[in-house]
C-alpha cells in the first residue's frame, strides 16, 4: 500500500527512477541535435538556435516551439515558475516524454543583450552596454539562465518527463605555453558550475571526422562530465554508432530503457563489457 506524508508519496529509490535530466555539450556540428533527437519520443523541442532544427527535419515525433526569431525579451518568459504554461501542456499531452532545450548557449545569447537593456533602466546599471555589461548586465544574464534551467527542471520533474539541455563547447583554456588546460561549456562565469549541478547526466559529444565519441566522465581535458546511468569502470567514453540519414543505431531512448530495466543500476557503456576486454567503446 502506498504511503504519503503531507501529500508526498513514499517510494523506494528504484521506484522513483522514471526519468533523466541531461546536459549535452560539444563543438559545433558534432551531432548534438541529432543525438538529442534520439531521446524517448514524443519530444517537445524548445529551439533557440537559428536554423538549429534543420538536421532533424525528417525525424518523426518532434514538436518544435521555435524562439530563434523571437525578440530577446522572450527570455523573461522563462523566469516564471511555470514557463510557457508548460505544466498544463504536459498534463494534457501525455505523449510528450522528453523536453529538449536547444541550446542554453543561444538562450544566453538572447539573455545578455536583453539583460543590458533592463540594467540600463536601473540606477546601478545606467552605464551598462553590450560591450561592457557590468555587474548589473551580467547579473541579469546569470539569473535568467539559472531560472530557465531550474524552472524547466521543476515542471518536467512534476510530470516525470525527461529533459535535455544542449550547450556549445567553449574555446580551450590554455596556459602561457599554449598547452590546453581544459575545455568546458560555453556559458561563462559561474554558470559553468551552477547549471550542471542539478542534472543527472552531463555528456560531451565530439566528432573526430572518423567517429563520434561520447564522454560521460572527465576525459581528454573536458569538464564537467558525469553520469548516473553508465558504469565507467572500463572507460570514460564510448563511440556512438548512428546513421543520421537512416536513423539506424542506438541512441538515448535505448540506453534509457536499458537503465530503467536495470532498476536504476548503472549499465555498461555501449560497446564495452564489465568482464573482459573493452571493444569499440575504448
Amino acid at each position: 500500500m502506498a504511503i504519503d506524508i503531507r501529500g508526498v508519496e513514499l517510494e523506494s529509490p528504484k521506484e522513483a527512477i522514471k526519468r533523466f535530466s541531461l546536459l549535452l555539450w560539444g563543438p559545433p556540428k558534432a551531432g548534438k541535435t541529432t543525438l538529442a533527437a534520439t531521446a524517448p519520443k514524443d519530444i517537445l523541442w524548445l529551439n533557440f538556435d537559428p536554423d538549429g532544427i534543420a538536421s532533424i527535419a525528417n525525424v518523426e515525433g518532434v514538436h518544435v516551439m521555435d524562439f530563434s526569431d523571437k525578440p530577446n525579451r522572450i527570455v523573461e518568459e522563462f523566469r516564471l515558475e511555470n514557463p510557457l504554461r508548460l505544466n498544463e501542456y504536459l498534463a494534457e499531452n501525455e505523449n510528450i516524454r522528453t523536453v529538449v532545450v536547444d541550446s542554453i548557449t543561444s538562450f544566453r545569447d538572447k539573455a545578455l543583450p536583453h539583460g543590458v537593456v533592463r540594467a540600463q533602466t536601473t540606477s546601478k546599471g545606467k552605464q551598462s552596454t553590450l560591450e561592457d555589461p557590468g555587474y548589473a548586465g551580467y547579473g541579469n544574464l546569470n539569473l535568467w539562465v539559472r531560472l530557465m534551467v531550474r524552472n524547466l527542471l521543476y515542471v518536467t520533474a512534476q510530470h516525470r518527463r525527461n529533459i535535455i539541455f544542449v550547450a556549445h563547447e567553449d574555446k580551450p583554456e590554455k596556459n602561457k605555453d599554449g598547452i590546453v588546460l581544459f575545455i568546458t561549456i560555453m556559458l561563462g562565469g559561474s554558470l559553468v558550475t551552477q547549471v550542471p549541478k542539478d542534472l543527472s547526466e552531463i555528456w560531451a559529444l565530439e566528432d573526430t571526422g572518423k567517429v563520434r565519441r561520447i564522454a560521460v566522465r572527465p576525459s581528454r581535458s573536458r569538464k564537467p562530465l558525469g553520469t548516473r546511468m553508465f558504469a565507467t569502470d572500463i572507460s570514460s567514453e564510448f563511440i556512438w554508432n548512428y546513421d543520421a540519414g537512416t536513423q539506424q543505431g542506438e541512441g538515448i531512448a535505448d540506453w534509457f530503457a536499458q537503465w530503467i530495466d536495470a532498476g536504476g543500476a548503472k549499465i555498461p557503456l555501449p560497446g564495452t563489457m564489465h568482464a573482459g576486454v573493452p571493444t569499440k567503446g575504448k
